[in-house]
């Protein structure tokens, strides 16, 4: 297998880690790096021996240039990734899509009609944890699913400027939610707040119905301490994720059916669940970067002529954009 000639747009917090994990990588070779902030990019090239720019429309004229991520500003990533696109590059574009739908479904055409991957960046369908828990499911470790609470709370990014919280940080649990279940919600409900912003929401909840089952979304950039957790409850047990750590507990529910006679209703009876002490297990991770996972698959795709899905990343950003 060939590596692939690459390049990162945008090194500020997301694009600096696309650019350590394509250094390390043999499937790639990281041919260079642009950032508005010449001086930062000019940091990132340093370590990973590449070239710097100011411009990124100098790193897509490269000769054997064939893929970008785009780590830009939500507000510049139709204009970027439709110019990489145009200039025949393929792209990992991090989430959201776009800031609209309807720009994001530019995008998927176009790319579609250049015959071009475009792959949208939600991370956490690569976080080793979140297939685990999808395998469980599938499995029905703890039976049918009934209700899903993600939590995704944490003080405030100073490199986020141009996007609110449902759209930054929510959709990424809305995605995984969307993914566990395999269906989308058939109604949204959101509360969203200006706690400590003047212009965008720093808080927001969700609570979605969705044909089998229930999910309540909490993200926030007020809390003092950084929370990325998962808990699922089913009708045979309960999960609980960390996202972070990796790490998945898994409660199997131990009970017996009682017939239960209903003495005000002459003949009828009822069963009702006795439930004892819950059989607990550590179910065990093998422990990845979920970026470098996400980025090899991206360039597998690319090599292999896989098609690229990124319907989701149209669904996770509709529902976003409802609050």
């Amino acid at each position: 297998m060939s590596n692939l000639q690459y390049a990162v747009i945008g090194v500020g917090n997301m694009g600096k880690n696309h650019a350590r994990s394509l250094h390390d990588m043999p499937e790639a070779r990281l041919l260079a790096v642009a950032d508005a902030n010449l001086a930062v990019a000019q940091g990132i090239a340093g370590q990973y021996g590449c070239e710097a720019f100011d411009d990124y429309r100098k790193v897509l004229a490269l000769p054997g240039l064939q893929a970008v991520s785009v780590c830009v500003p939500t507000s510049m990533h139709t204009e970027v990734t439709m110019e990489c696109l145009r200039q025949g590059k393929h792209v990992l574009l991090e989430k959201p899509i776009a800031p609209t739908i309807e720009e994001g479904r530019q995008l998927q055409e176009y790319a579609k009609a250049q015959g071009l991957q475009l792959m949208v960046g939600h991370i956490e369908r690569f976080n080793p944890a979140v297939l685990k828990v999808k395998e469980l499911l599938e499995r029905g470790e703890i039976g049918r699913v009934v209700s899903i609470m993600a939590r995704r709370v944490g003080v405030f990014p100073p490199q986020i400027k141009d996007a609110n919280i449902a759209v930054d940080l929510a959709i990424h649990d809305l995605d995984v939610v969307n993914y566990l279940l395999g269906e989308l919600p058939t109604m949204v409900y959101s509360d969203k707040r200006r706690n400590h912003i003047e212009h965008r929401e720093d808080s927001v909840e969700f609570f979605l119905k969705y044909p089998s089952a229930s999910a309540y979304v909490q993200a926030n950039w007020i809390t003092p301490v950084k929370i990325r957790k998962l808990n699922i409850t089913g009708t045979d047990g309960y999960i609980e994720m960390d996202y972070i750590g990796q790490k998945i507990k898994l409660f199997k529910s131990n009970y017996e059916k009682i017939r239960e006679e209903m003495a005000h209703i002459d003949g009828f009876f009822d069963y009702v669940l006795k439930y004892m002490e819950p059989d607990v297990m550590e179910i065990s991770v093998a422990k990845r970067e979920p970026l470098k996972e996400e980025i090899r698959y991206f360039i597998r795709c690319i090599l292999q002529g896989i098609n690229v899905p990124n319907t989701f990343a149209i669904d996770a950003l509709d529902i976003a954009l409802k609050a």
